[in-house]
């Protein structure tokens, strides 16, 4: 895909990750991501998402919501789409997925070609770590949206590998959430 049809939508990382890095702790399955942030974080999330209107994310991150989610398109990226989809339907005990639930196998340039070519301006990528340095690698993240929740993991998912950020981005903005110490961080991607 290249720069003018990339340009099309706009791609944007929304994630929360702890004071020392980690996006989920070393156990993440006891304590997901939904139990450890703040409430204006998820606020956040959620009046950000829905403003954006398409939501991708990987199977595992999927899993820990396991439903549509209200006035957003939801895209789980996983390497066996049919069978996600199939276990999916069960568990929402329908013959057939939402409108705003698809699950897919393709590239990150395929998915992002096909939402363009529906309409769509922008994405949020919302997890797993996985998909992040997918995108991130890829050249494909235009900014990002980090809340720093105020707790120490100590082990865990790191947001990057080895704290790496692929790309050229600036950091433009933080604003306190709370009074407890949470901070959003709004980055944009340079332009070279």
């Amino acid at each position: 895909m290249n720069e003018k049809q990339r340009s099309r939508i706009k791609d944007t990382l929304i994630v929360a990750t702890s004071k020392d890095g980690f996006i989920s702790p070393a156990d993440g399955v006891k304590l997901p991501s939904t139990k450890w942030t703040s409430k204006e974080d998820y606020q956040f999330f959620t009046e950000k998402t829905q403003e954006i209107g398409v939501m991708i994310m990987g199977r595992a991150t999927y899993e820990t919501i396991a439903r549509p989610l209200p006035r957003r398109l939801i895209v789980v990226l996983t390497r066996d789409s049919e069978k996600q989809a199939e276990a999916a339907r069960r568990k929402l005990k329908m013959d057939y997925l939402p409108n705003n639930l698809r699950f897919t196998s393709k590239s990150p340039q395929e998915i992002l070609q096909s939402l363009a070519n529906e309409g769509y301006q922008q994405v949020a990528l919302c997890g797993g770590a996985s998909l992040y340095q997918l995108f991130t690698k890829e050249n494909l993240v235009d900014e990002m949206f980090i809340t720093i929740e105020p707790i120490e993991f100590g082990d865990g998912i790191k947001l990057f590998e080895n704290n790496k950020i692929y790309g050229n981005f600036q950091l433009i903005k933080e604003t306190p959430l709370n009074k407890q110490g949470t901070i959003l961080q709004h980055w944009l991607r340079r332009l070279n």
